[in-house]
């Protein structure tokens, strides 16, 4: 039999993390195999980001009952994008009875760069340096000064757009034009001025200059609108138009798509990871590749899962777990705490495309950020995304009271109050703890494929709570300052999982017992395998967490690529 090719590295996932790493290390002239557990994109088929409600039979809300037979975890998954989420069916997990996690999956070329919130946002040493400034927890083993020269590498790549505002805990980036405020958010954001809070530019990965010469498969974006449905012109950030063709135009990488891993293979001597173990998702073909270095970029939960399900002898508890802690300090930020209402003084003005823009207002962190702005009841902070304006689903009519009966009167009311809505919503940091853990289901619970799935359990903390009444406080005296009336509120925190920034599972540290990774991403057990999407993460902060992603991955890639050049992998 002839040898199995050996590739230098072998990439597991093609979303965030992982196009961008396929992009750096073929660069860097190494050739890699990405692994892929879903399809390609047909573009024709799969992006629908310019049809029309009125195109489908169900105005693009689906057939009634669809998600509860089939993509009832997939929070975010509408008619038009389905095809970007996993079945349920077919991707099972488990969680305590009343202890719910959603765990929102995507499986296919692009991952959830397809439709992600493109928001992206710096974290800074108020972050990396948390444990520092409050005592809870750990630092990171990187502070802002060392991620930074891969931050500016990241915004250059990917084109985002925002404004400079000078704040320290969310430091300014390389940043295109900012999409500009509406009528709405230029009143809320007097109203969080008023109130002594900033009010800028949502930060979004989105292209409003012309392309560089490096985003051949992008165009500037054209306030379409529909970002989540899949962006057919490339206007967007995602692997598919961005880092996947700039690592194939090399010729050094090769895409397997329908590559569910089971496992990564070790080596019985050396006990060195060898190679990657996958089910062919249509055929139910069982197949082996191998290579110098892994590269874990499947995503926080399913990486942690691979590593879990990877025993040997050498690594009796999962591969990379000598200390312990693979599985735990899940983290994700939380939402659900909202206010909406209108502002009257913009009633019954012509509505403009408003809706087009997809982005808003953000009010960042303001609470512990020094002792001035210290909480006593809580540590870290929240944020607040709003928006304001017309849209084309204008949710306020199912309000009976603001927009009763039906008929020419119920139109007119409609029209009156169309440009007048605006809302706020919190995005929260959620503390790492030991007691948030995922594991491999004790009751053998397997996927449709035969493979091992993860029990999640994950609840928040008291200081979440505290946080949460907080914000309530918080968003009242804004909406009040802003000159907005007030009509509903939301006081449910989201369940853990639903904000879909799931971060931990596979910590970074300064110390191999405390830790899964090194400050490069790098096993401390395993010297040819790194794991570069959220897992590594050792806090959330309240940001965004892709950007960090990004920067992370460039910096391991930076890493890998020396090292494999010198032979030490």
């Amino acid at each position: 039999m002839p040898k199995p090719k050996i590739y230098d590295a072998i990439i597991i996932g093609s979303g965030a993390s992982g196009g961008m790493a396929a992009k750096e290390l073929t660069e860097r002239g190494m050739e890699v195999l990405v692994l892929e557990a879903g399809p390609p994109v047909n573009p024709e088929r799969d992006l629908s980001s310019h049809r029309w409600p009125y195109e489908s039979m169900y105005r693009g809300f689906g057939a009634p009952g669809w998600k509860d037979q089939d993509q009832w975890m997939q929070a975010t998954a509408s008619e038009f994008s389905r095809q970007f989420y996993v079945k349920d069916t077919e991707h099972p997990y488990t969680t305590d009875p009343g202890k719910p996690f959603l765990w929102v999956r995507a499986r296919i070329v692009g991952g959830k760069t397809l439709h992600w919130g493109r928001m992206s946002y710096r974290l800074s040493d108020l972050d990396f340096k948390a444990a520092t400034h409050d005592g809870f927890g750990d630092d990171w083993p990187i502070s802002y000064q060392e991620l930074a020269p891969y931050y500016d590498k990241a915004e250059e790549f990917i084109g985002v757009s925002g404004s400079r505002d000078g704040l320290p805990n969310l430091p300014d980036g390389n940043f295109q034009p900012p999409m500009k405020l509406n009528c709405g958010e230029q009143l809320l954001r007097k109203g969080a001025q008023k109130t002594r809070r900033h009010g800028i530019p949502m930060r979004v990965a989105m292209l409003t200059a012309p392309p560089k010469p490096w985003m051949k498969k992008r165009a500037r974006c054209h306030y379409c609108g529909n970002c989540g449905d899949g962006c057919d012109v490339g206007a967007m950030f995602n692997s598919l138009t961005s880092t996947l063709p700039v690592a194939e135009a090399t010729g050094r990488m090769t895409l397997q798509t329908n590559a569910i891993v089971r496992h990564v293979i070790v080596d019985t001597n050396t006990g060195k990871a060898k190679g990657v173990a996958f089910v062919d998702r249509v055929t139910r073909e069982e197949r082996e590749e191998f290579a110098k270095v892994i590269v874990l970029a499947a995503s926080t939960l399913e990486s942690t899962r691979i590593m879990l399900n990877s025993k040997s002898r050498q690594h009796p508890n999962g591969l990379g777990n000598s200390s312990g802690k693979l599985g735990r300090y899940l983290m994700d930020h939380f939402g659900g705490i909202f206010i909406s209402g209108y502002f009257n003084v913009l009633a019954a003005r012509d509505p403009v495309n408003e809706d087009g823009k997809t982005s808003g207002l953000l009010v960042p962190r303001f609470r512990n950020i020094d002792k001035d702005t210290k909480q006593q009841r809580f540590v870290r902070g929240y944020g607040f995304e709003c928006g304001s304006g017309s849209r084309e689903f204008p949710a306020f009519t199912k309000n009976a009271e603001l927009t009763p009966g039906f008929g020419s009167e119920f139109k007119k009311r409609v029209r009156h109050y169309y440009s007048t809505p605006v809302s706020m919503t919190v995005r929260a940091e959620m503390l790492p703890r030991f007691e948030n853990y995922a594991e491999i289901d004790p009751d053998g619970v397997v996927d449709a494929w035969g493979i091992p799935v993860l029990k999640i359990r994950c609840q928040y903390s008291d200081n979440e709570r505290e946080m949460a009444r907080d914000s309530i406080e918080t968003m009242q005296e804004i909406m009040k300052a802003a000159g907005a009336e007030v009509v509903s509120m939301g006081t449910r925190m989201s369940a853990p999982g639903r904000i879909i920034h799931e971060l931990g599972t596979a910590r970074m540290g300064n110390d191999r017992k405390t830790s899964v990774l090194n400050k490069f991403n790098q096993s401390w057990d395993v010297k040819n395998l790194f794991v570069i999407d959220g897992a590594a993460f050792v806090t959330c902060a309240n940001q965004n967490p892709t950007l960090t992603i990004l920067a992370l991955t460039m910096r391991a890639c930076d890493y890998i690529a020396d090292r494999h050049k010198a032979g030490d992998l």
